[in-house]
């Protein structure tokens, strides 16, 4: 279970830091600083042990790469980049409930007329929607991450 935690945040951290890590390479890149661009898009994606035999994209990143990257890997980073953001934002809000609600008429929310009832009710379906929004969407968007991080990182490599 925990080893599901682990592997689940790791992705999460990765999918959610390939936007403003690719930002990051491209403005390097484009400021005539290459091989940090690389290296910095390369310390995201090496290692990475996510359903590639556990290799990552040793080398292979160049200043161009990192360009073609930042482009080609737009769609996705950005989607993952919100998922995610939204994901932290809500829980946030519904795990700080009493925090950020207590001062408003929380007897008619779900879960009322308590303010325990009413915060098991938002952090328990939470919960429950973060685990789904985390197995699934966010998954498939770090895959698709990774396979654009192999194909274009390794290069013409066999």
């Amino acid at each position: 279970m925990t080893t599901l935690i682990r592997r689940t945040v790791r992705t999460t951290a990765r999918a959610f830091l390939a936007l403003p890590v690719g930002l990051a390479a491209v403005a390097l890149a484009l400021t005539g600083q290459p091989g940090r661009a690389a290296r910095v898009r390369a310390r995201l994606t090496d290692g990475d042990g996510e359903g590639d035999g556990g290799e990552g994209v040793k080398g292979g990143w160049t200043g161009g790469r990192v360009l073609g990257r930042a482009v080609l890997g737009l769609p996705l980073d950005t989607a993952a980049f919100v998922l995610v953001g939204y994901a932290l934002f809500n829980s946030v809000r519904n795990f700080g409930y009493p925090i950020w609600y207590l001062d408003t008429d929380y007897h008619q929310a779900w879960g009322g007329p308590t303010m325990a009832g009413v915060w098991a009710v938002h952090a328990g379906g939470w919960l429950l929607v973060l685990a789904v929004l985390l197995h699934w969407p966010v998954r498939w968007l770090a895959r698709g991450q990774r396979a654009l991080d192999r194909r274009i990182g390794a290069g013409a490599r066999p």
